[in-house]
């Protein structure tokens, strides 16, 4: 072979050498350019997950801050005061009505009674409502307006008939964040947390009604009975202002619950608004039973305010302004009864079994009858006033000591309707208080006030008897709830 030849040959192998690297320099590119993509991909998908979990947590009432569900709170709690204060601070105004609008003491008795009658229909509608839209902030919105606006009319009415209209409309306005203000700490509280919220949501609407006859008496006296309705519908207009601007939605939409059954089609028309959809409820005993209980020893709360003034002049001589100071007694117990509640049911696990949380309201429950008992027959015997004031002040306490837990109880043990557990309860509580406050001023002119009591203590023990059944059957009757609502998850408290 020639130099010629050789070189010729030693150039055709440098050139498929190079040819061969060039090719694999192209696949490693190529390898290069799909590993980036598929790094790419992972990473974009890793992000769009993590966008995804961050969304679904702003979204998750339970994952907001502290803060965040705090500040709720105490809007929620501060408004929800409206309802049972518009429904005592009327009181002292009773008698300078009657005599500038011309008309009977039983009419402007009645007017307070319908007040408290329609404060518990009203949460029927709201609750269905609430459910059926899937809100609760446009509730309270909707209902404050209408509040005010009812509130306006009865400064400026002239006679009692419109004056009787009108509290019915303003008291289906008051009651909303009262009723669905405790859906709104379900949304957002797990269960170890509830005791303690509930506590600080209660502790504003169960003082509010004797508050109501102090602030009652004095606007009365220095601005006249129609500045009662001006400041009450400035409140709720603040009120109405705060939650548009630091409540969100809290709904929660159960996703985990499985449907009525398998061959249901969507429907294909407009649901109907039924404000009697969650009386269904009291077909379960643990609810009707308890439901009851709680309502009877509530109610207490309105008829000791119907009666205070009544009673602490006749046998005191206090003038209306001195009277309003009494109702401070039981408020402090309130206040100091619903810290200790709270811790008590705060000290229980989120696995306990709602049963055991009947435990804490025993002692509550003890101390209720013994104090109201006692109060009718110190004022029956004309004791020195402090000792009456002292009573009232561990009635409260037992009161609030006896409420939180049983009624964190309600919350768990009806996942999914603790908007229509609220609802029943303050429809039944203010039939009650409507009724017996009636009944109270008549009970007390013929049998006096220590058999009054007696009495009404008497109803308090036969209602309190079968709230020991829920002890032992609760569960039962809990699982026929879950089955009848298909509620298959037992993680549920919501």
């Amino acid at each position: 072979m020639t130099d010629k030849e050789k070189n010729n040959s030693s150039i055709s192998i440098n050139n498929d050498d190079q040819q061969q690297q060039n090719d694999n320099l192209e696949e490693n590119k190529k390898t290069l350019v799909v590993d980036i993509d598929e790094n790419n991909s992972i990473n974009s998908k890793k992000l769009t997950q993590e966008l995804t979990t961050t969304k679904e947590n702003e979204d998750d009432p339970f994952l907001w801050p502290k803060k965040k569900k705090w500040i709720i709170l105490s809007v929620l709690s501060c408004g929800a005061i409206i309802a049972p204060i518009s429904s005592t601070i009327f009181y002292p105004a009773f008698l300078t009505v009657q005599e500038q609008l011309h008309t009977s003491d039983i009419l402007v008795t009645t007017s307070a009674a319908v007040f408290l009658i329609f404060q518990g229909i009203g949460p029927l509608g709201w609750a269905t409502y609430s459910d059926l839209k899937h809100t609760r902030r446009n509730v309270y919105l909707a209902s404050l307006v209408l509040f005010i606006i009812a509130s306006i009319i009865c400064a400026v009415s002239n006679n009692i008939w419109l004056l009787i209209v009108v509290r019915c409309l303003q008291a289906c306005g008051s009651n909303a964040l009262h009723a669905i203000g405790p859906c709104t700490i379900s949304d957002m509280f797990v269960p170890e947390e509830r005791g303690n919220a509930f506590g600080i949501f209660y502790l504003f609407p169960l003082i509010g009604p004797l508050f109501g006859p102090t602030f009652g008496g004095y606007i009365t006296q220095y601005l006249g009975w129609r500045w009662i309705f001006w400041l009450i519908a400035i409140l709720a207009f603040i009120v109405l202002i705060f939650i548009f601007l630091f409540v969100p939605e809290t709904y929660r939409k159960h996703k985990n619950l499985s449907p009525p059954s398998s061959d249901s089609s969507p429907p294909t028309k407009r649901k109907f608004i039924n404000p009697l959809a969650s009386l269904i409820l009291f077909r379960y005993p643990h609810l009707s039973i308890v439901l009851s209980y709680i309502s009877l020893f509530l109610s207490l709360i309105y008829i000791q305010a119907a009666l205070i003034p009544r009673e602490f002049n006749r046998i005191y001589h206090l003038s209306s302004s001195h009277t309003g100071l009494v109702f401070l007694s039981p408020a402090a117990g309130y206040m100091f009864g619903s810290v200790l509640g709270d811790n008590i049911i705060d000290l229980s696990l989120i696995k306990i079994e709602p049963e055991r949380r009947i435990r804490g309201t025993w002692l509550g429950a003890i101390i209720i009858p013994i104090c109201y008992l006692a109060y009718g027959w110190l004022l029956e015997h004309k004791v020195p006033v402090i000792f009456p004031i002292i009573v009232m002040f561990f009635g409260g306490f037992g009161q609030l000591l006896a409420f939180n837990p049983i009624y964190t109880y309600l919350v768990d043990s009806f996942p999914t309707k603790s908007v229509w557990v609220n609802a029943n309860l303050t429809f039944l509580r203010q039939m009650i208080a409507g009724i017996m406050s009636i009944l109270s001023v008549p009970m007390e002119d013929s049998l006096g006030t220590g058999w009054t009591f007696s009495v009404i203590v008497f109803l308090y023990i036969i209602i309190t008897l079968p709230v020991i059944s829920v002890l032992f059957k609760g569960k039962q009757w809990r699982l026929k709830f879950r089955n009848d609502f298909n509620i298959e998850d037992d993680n549920i408290y919501i």
